[in-house]
């Protein structure tokens, strides 16, 4: 073997090493080769996270479980594109699935799935709980002493004539929030109120979230529009799920919009 021959493979071995050497790293910083756009593009993930263990799909195939502490299952090291996630059990529960998509380095976070119990003892027992959040029964009525220095506390949002006001204090103009509103629902912890107008049901949020999709005060979302006329909505559990009323079925609709809403009807 001449010096040459040795020379040309040593630095071609070289060369090999550093290609390696480059791509390994690459590929531990978070990047892949894209043969569609034909270069290194770094990934992105996929958070789940739901209120009981479930199968995890990616675009229809099966990515595993979500974990037995948290419930919950990241997807690393997904190219930028379209994807579609779907979680499901094998029992009488109902699905969740969403489209989403990837960019570069960032993480698509679902945190608020709830999966319902669709058959059995379990449904009728949510239908029950569902009827008394809609129209929970009264407390009996307490005749308070009378108090001449008793002053009533304005509702912060109200009703009048169809349009829906934020009450600002005796001494300021209302705020006027929504037109041809039936009735709302503002959540236990009043960062965001639910409001319906026909087959329509909105969100407007007063408070930024802290959580995907992150939401900024102010914000005015339309949920959904269904087939049937609203009756009665309020907010479910955790607060990022409506329970609806449309005079025929409950349906449980969720908040979040990304990629489709969830809904399951009762």
């Amino acid at each position: 073997m001449t010096k040459r021959t040795k020379r040309t493979i040593f630095y071609t071995a070289v060369a090999i090493f550093l290609f390696v050497s480059y791509v390994v790293v690459l590929y531990a910083q978070g990047y892949k080769y894209n043969f569609s756009e034909r270069r290194f593009s770094r990934t992105g993930s996929v958070h789940v996270k739901a209120n009981v263990g479930a199968k995890v799909y990616l675009d229809d195939k099966l990515a595993g479980n979500t974990s037995f502490l948290g419930n919950s299952k990241t997807i690393n090291g997904l190219l930028p594109g379209e994807y579609s996630v779907r979680l499901a059990r094998d029992d009488q529960y109902s699905s969740w699935e969403k489209r989403f998509v990837i960019e570069e380095g960032l993480v698509n976070e679902f945190s608020k799935i709830i999966l319902f119990p669709v058959a059995g003892e379990e449904k009728e027992a949510l239908e029950a709980e569902l009827e008394e959040i809609l129209y929970p029964q009264p407390a009996p009525k307490i005749t308070p002493s009378p108090s001449p220095s008793a002053t009533p506390n304005p509702e912060p949002y109200y009703l009048k004539s169809n349009i829906l006001y934020k009450n600002n204090g005796p001494e300021n103009k209302p705020e006027q929030l929504a037109v041809n509103v039936k009735g709302f629902s503002l959540s236990q912890d009043d960062n965001k109120l639910a409001y319906w107008s026909g087959r329509e049901l909105w969100v407007i949020w007063f408070n930024d979230t802290n959580y995907q999709p992150l939401r900024k005060a102010g914000e005015k979302e339309r949920i959904i529009r269904i087939a049937r006329p609203i009756v009665k909505a309020t907010w479910y559990k955790d607060e990022d799920w409506l329970v609806v009323d449309d005079g025929r079925n409950y349906k449980l609709i969720e908040a979040d919009t990304r990629g489709g809403v969830n809904t399951v009807e009762f």
